[in-house]
C-alpha cells in the first residue's frame, strides 16, 4: 500500500510534508500499523485507492449528493442522514453579539 500526501500529516510524532510517498516500498516512509488514510492522500497503487476510496466514504458519507443546493463535487451527507441522540453534544459557536446602537 503507497500514498503521496496531498497535504501536510503527522504520521509517528514526525510533520510530513505535501508530496511526500509513505508506503511499503524501499525508499518509502514507512506507514505504521493500524494507521488509516486519510482523504487528504492520493492512493498509487490498487489497495492504497481503496483505502482512500473508504476514507472518503467513513468522512464525508456514503452517498453522494447536494442538499440544499450546496455545490461539491464529494459526497457531503448520509443519505438517510444517521440518527444521532437527543443528548448529541456536539460543539455549537455562540451566537454573535451586536453592541447597543445608542
Amino acid at each position: 500500500m503507497r500514498f503521496r500526501l496531498l497535504a501536510r500529516h503527522v504520521v509517528n510524532d514526525e510533520l510530513l510534508e505535501r508530496g511526500e510517498i509513505i508506503g511499503d516500498l524501499p525508499g518509502d516512509k514507512p506507514i505504521p500499523p493500524g494507521y488509516l488514510a486519510t482523504p487528504f492522500m492520493e492512493g498509487l497503487d490498487d489497495e492504497g485507492r481503496r483505502a482512500v476510496t473508504e476514507s472518503v466514504l467513513r468522512v464525508y458519507g456514503r452517498h453522494p449528493g447536494v442538499p440544499y443546493n450546496l455545490p461539491t463535487n464529494r459526497p457531503l451527507l448520509d443519505d438517510p442522514p444517521l440518527i444521532r441522540p437527543l443528548d448529541d453534544n456536539q460543539p455549537t459557536p455562540p451566537a454573535p453579539t451586536k453592541a447597543p446602537f445608542v
